[in-house]
Order: structure tokens, then sequence, then C-alpha cells
């Protein structure tokens, strides 16, 4: 029995010292690629690129961005150009309408013939509402839960000239509607429905 212990102590002593190594790693080089989009489909002058985030809400969060950083619209032109014996580039395009996917919405950009970003359209439902909303409607509304909401957003080139949030808001049996103009927020809540 002693045997059995002092050759078990010893086989502990010898793995905790074992384990104790350094091994040493091959160095390796690591890169950044942006997302590769998939186009989905087209009809005329209007794209669907199914958007694939690296974490949930990484696009809804700040789509335009996203857009910039992960589409490339000179690129895409010249992809459709390249197509053009498939029959998928039509020479008389007066502008490229890309509308970027996801689960929770989606973003649509107007291109001009030349890849100028000309305007965009948003609308996102239930997704987390910027912090500053969220204090606002907590310290207006309290004992009220958020149950759903939407984000539509518009606006010329990269800059958004219109927003609103319009959330559902529930108490017990009864609910209502709060639409939130961020722009106007420090003045006052817009509406209520």
């Amino acid at each position: 029995m002693k045997n059995l212990i002092f050759y078990s102590l010893l086989l502990l002593c010898f793995v905790s010292v074992k384990a104790q190594d350094i091994t040493q790693l091959e160095e390796t080089t690591v890169t950044f690629q942006p997302f590769v989009t998939n186009l989905d489909s087209y009809l005329d002058d209007s794209f669907l690129v199914k958007v694939e985030e690296n974490y949930a809400g990484e696009f809804s969060k700040d789509p335009i961005k996203f857009m910039k950083e992960n589409f490339d619209i000179h690129s895409f032109i010249s992809f459709l150009d390249e197509q053009s014996n498939s029959g998928l580039q039509k020479r008389d395009y007066l502008y490229y309408r890309v509308t970027f996917k996801t689960d929770k919405g989606d973003l649509v950009a107007k291109f001009s013939k030349e890849g100028e970003l000309e305007e965009t359209s948003q609308k996102f439902k239930n997704i987390l509402v910027p912090s500053d909303i969220r204090r606002e409607l907590y310290r207006s509304y309290k004992g009220w839960n958020m149950v759903k909401n939407t984000y539509t957003a518009n606006g010329k080139s990269d800059q958004i000239d219109e927003e609103l949030y319009r959330i559902k808001l529930k108490n017990g049996n009864r609910s209502q509607i709060v639409k939130i103009v961020p722009d106007r927020m420090r003045s006052d809540i817009v509406s209520r429905d």
C-alpha cells in the first residue's frame, strides 16, 4: 500500500513537471480579408446580396459602414461587365440598386453608372436599440418592456437624412407604440400611438 501511494505521488509530480514544459510554436502570418458577399439574384438593375456577418448585429449596427468596408461597387461593375456573354449584364444600366439583406432587415443602396453612391434606404426589425434611446425609454416608461422595434432610415450618398425608431412597449395587458426620431430625442419623444 505504501508503494502504491509512493508511485502515485511520483507519477503526479512527473505529470505536473511535464505540464509546465514550454512548447515552441512556428511563426504564422494572420491576414484580414473582408467578407465575401454572395450575389443571390438580380432583376433588371436590382441586385440582391446576402450579407455574411462575423457576429450577430454587426451589419445592423452601421449598415453603410459595413457596406463600404465589405463591398466594392467598382469591382462589382467589372464583374458584371465580364459576365456580359452570359446575359447577366445589360450595357444600358442607368443605375445599380443593390440590396444587402440579413434576417434582421436590409439596406438598399442606389449607385450611379459610374459607381457613386446616390442614396440609401434601411429597414431593420428587432435590433439592439442605441443606449441613449434605451436610457430614455427606461426613464420615461418605468415598468414597461420593449417587445418589438423597427428602425427605418433614408439618406443621400452615405449620409442619413431621416431615421425613425418605432418601438412597441407592453406593461401587463396594456401596450403602446412609441416613435422616436434620434435627432429630436433630447426635445422629447416624438409621438405615442
